[in-house]
């Protein structure tokens, strides 16, 4: 019992000493928390419009003068050759105005033997100078068609550099000429893996080059 009777006025004096008032030491301040709105509005206040709108004028016009071409797209420091097989399998019927079926579904088509790619598309990166030359050198010599003599068109498909620059350097005979291969799509498909890069069509396939440019330059020194 008199253990019992001591815990109860220890715990009394325990809880006494807990909850006695210590006073205020010292200045004190109420604590304020700065509001979301009030946030935003101060931000805006220190931004600097102008300098904003020129900033993101010049990412816009970089964006569009110098897309984003292929990645790994290098300088070629080998020759090669391959081939593209266009073939494709159909997944519905291929219907002619008419109504007829020209091809059912899973026929194995090849376009090329339908029609011809009657093209020449050069693959090039418009920020090497050597590429350049050597393009404004093939794009001066067309090529025709041995059988039909007909002019073969030429195309310009650039992996890096800018259009617009390209087409003041080759002037406005070759303008309507230039592409861009937007995200490499292109040379992805193609399998292309150097530039610059010939291709043209060679019966049922797309012959593929790779042209080491150093190497043709030494040839005709």
């Amino acid at each position: 019992m008199y253990k019992y009777s001591l815990f109860i006025i220890l715990l009394a004096l325990q809880n006494s000493v807990l909850a006695v008032d210590l006073g205020k030491h010292g200045q004190s301040f109420a604590i304020e928390e700065e509001g979301f709105i009030e946030m935003i509005k101060r931000k805006l206040a220190e931004i600097d419009i102008n300098k904003e709108q020129q900033k993101m004028q010049a990412i816009a016009r970089d964006r569009v003068e110098n897309p984003k071409g292929g990645q790994g797209i290098e300088a070629a420091t080998t020759s090669r050759v391959f081939y593209f097989d266009p073939s494709y399998t159909l997944e519905e019927d291929a219907v002619l105005p008419c109504g007829k079926i020209l091809h059912k579904a899973g026929t194995k088509v090849n376009p090329l033997e339908h029609m011809d790619l009657n093209r020449r598309l050069f693959f090039i990166d418009a920020r090497k100078n050597n590429q350049v030359a050597w393009l404004q050198e093939r794009l001066n010599n067309p090529l025709a068609k041995q059988e039909q003599k007909e002019q073969v068109e030429d195309r310009v498909i650039l992996v890096g550099g800018s259009v617009f620059k390209l087409q003041e350097l080759l002037g406005e005979e070759h303008a309507d000429k230039m592409y861009f291969d937007q995200a490499g799509e292109l040379t992805s498909k193609f399998g292309i893996k150097a530039s610059p890069a010939v291709v043209e069509q060679e019966e049922f396939r797309l012959k593929i080059e790779e042209i080491l440019i150093d190497m043709i330059l030494n040839e005709k020194k």
